[in-house]
């Protein structure tokens, strides 16, 4: 059976684990990382030189890298309306998942880190003020994106939306006053409902 390893409460391993879920593919997760441990062993690194999480083992193939495991998934289940048909299709999913990587992951982490693993006596207000600030002027980005209606791409959730939607949970957790767009906030509603992100995003700690 296809393996994921990596643990539940980890980010890109919720990604994985959603992304799963939309596509319909069992798959067994092995707690590794973080306290599990694991990830630097000489048998992990073969997998992973990277020594992160999540490794997608299936069969002979490994993938590392959250975002190239969803977009593998999707081919190997010749998911096209998930990952797109055509290279248009697939320029337009893949940006968004690109944007969340180059864009959205430096303030979420620096959130995260503040506001996570720092108790309060040892929080920086002003990095946390920063990363908010930037955080939500990015979503402006995402506010003049989204359609009327549906998702990112489309009418039916693809894998634009995983990696967006795993961050918007993040910050929604961390944030209370969220200070975003009502549409930002309706569509991270949407995704909120969907059951895959209910059994793998909304989990434990944000």
């Amino acid at each position: 059976m296809m393996r994921v390893l990596g643990r539940a409460d980890s980010l890109n391993v919720r990604k994985v684990m959603w992304a799963l879920d939309e596509l319909g593919i069992t798959c067994e997760r092995q707690d590794c990382g973080g306290p599990f441990g694991g990830n630097d062993t000489p048998e992990y690194l073969r997998l992973n030189p990277n020594g992160l999480v999540p490794t997608l083992v299936d069969g002979e193939t490994v993938v590392w890298e959250s975002n190239s495991i969803i977009r593998y998934l999707a081919d190997r289940q010749n998911a096209t309306a998930f990952v797109g048909g055509t290279a248009a299709e697939r320029a337009q999913i893949s940006k968004w998942m690109d944007w969340q990587l180059s864009a959205l992951n430096a303030p979420i982490t620096a959130l995260f880190g503040q506001l996570v693993r720092l108790s309060a006596d040892k929080r920086d207000q002003a990095i946390i003020d920063a990363n908010v600030k930037t955080f939500r002027n990015l979503m402006s980005v995402l506010t003049r994106a989204l359609p009327d209606e549906g998702f990112l791409v489309g009418t039916k959730v693809s894998a634009a939306d995983i990696p967006i939607g795993v961050i918007l949970h993040r910050f929604f957790a961390l944030v209370p006053e969220t200070g975003l767009d009502s549409r930002i906030i309706a569509y991270h509603g949407a995704l909120a409902a969907r059951p895959g992100f209910r059994a793998h995003v909304a989990i434990g700690k944000p």
